[in-house]
């Protein structure tokens, strides 16, 4: 406990954290529909944008375009500080998304794999809730279904690799034991559409995996649990195998997504449930510069 550094409490969930370098960490805090900055110079938190459709996870890509998912709005954008919203995806055959979460964008940046989950409990748009590929056309996305065996899509992310894609089935319904959650490791085939995949870790009736990122290694850190049950509120520390490395108590519960940053990019920050954001220093994990 005594790594961690509350830097924020907002008064509603917060996610989506992203390392910004040389300013600090956006987050999301979601039913707000607000993006806060948390300059890590002055020690501050400002607004960033406002109005943002309940922007939940967001992630740069190679170049530093950040993309999110607005979950409220019902679609994929990518946000410019101070111009207008750019519109990725809102529809797949005919109907409005449930309610995007977590993306991954492709070193290429023609390629975009979301979760659709709908844990905002409105009625749902589309019967499934499932993880999607949008792939960059001339003149547009073009949007396809890739998952069809997912309850409820929570993270995704990326292998070091570039051949897994890493997914966190996690439904809410605790009461059913017969319900689990897994984080899950599916193949990527050559189109980018996902193949069969492998059950890394099986969280049984307990809350699974919400948010993760990886080290410089290709280890993923996710977050999970909660205090209701199993082994509380926790972050994991898994390698690329799924085998456990270690395990962190969180400081508040629920905690729902993570990220790397800092001026060695090996301070790891993470948002919570309670509104919380937390900055846990001098963890021992490999952090995003190599350090063999």
């Amino acid at each position: 406990m005594e790594n961690w550094n509350k830097i924020a409490d907002q008064k509603n969930l917060t996610e989506g954290p992203t390392w910004i370098e040389g300013r600090g960490l956006l987050y999301s805090e979601c039913s707000a529909s607000l993006t806060w900055l948390w300059d890590y110079k002055k020690k501050t938190n400002e607004v960033w944008r406002r109005n943002t459709g309940g922007s939940n996870g967001m992630i740069l890509d190679v170049e530093g375009k950040l993309y999110a998912c607005e979950g409220e709005a019902r679609r994929v954008v990518s946000y410019e500080e101070g111009l207008e919203t750019e519109l990725i995806s809102d529809y797949f055959e005919g109907m409005a998304f449930n309610e995007p979460n977590d993306l991954a964008v492709h070193p290429n940046k023609k390629v975009i794999w979301f979760s659709d989950p709908n844990y905002g409990g409105r009625k749902l748009s589309i019967s499934h809730e499932s993880v999607y590929l949008l792939i960059k056309e001339p003149q547009k996305w073009s949007v396809q279904r890739v998952t069809f065996n997912t309850d409820r899509p929570n993270g995704v992310l990326l292998s070091k690799d570039l051949k897994k894609l890493y997914v966190a089935n996690s439904p809410h319904d605790f009461e059913n034991e017969s319900i689990r959650r897994e984080l899950r490791s599916y193949d990527i085939k050559p189109d980018f559409t996902l193949g069969d995949y492998e059950v890394m870790h099986d969280f049984g009736p307990a809350r699974g995996v919400d948010g993760m990122t990886l080290d410089s290694k290709g280890n993923i850190v996710a977050t999970a649990g909660f205090k209701k049950g199993g082994p509380g509120p926790m972050i994991y520390y898994f390698e690329p195998d799924g085998r456990v490395v270690k395990t962190f108590e969180a400081p508040e519960d629920s905690p729902t997504n993570c990220t790397f940053g800092g001026d060695n990019l090996d301070t790891l920050y993470v948002t919570f449930a309670t509104g919380a954001v937390y900055e846990l220093i001098n963890s021992g994990l490999y952090g995003l510069k190599n350090r063999d």
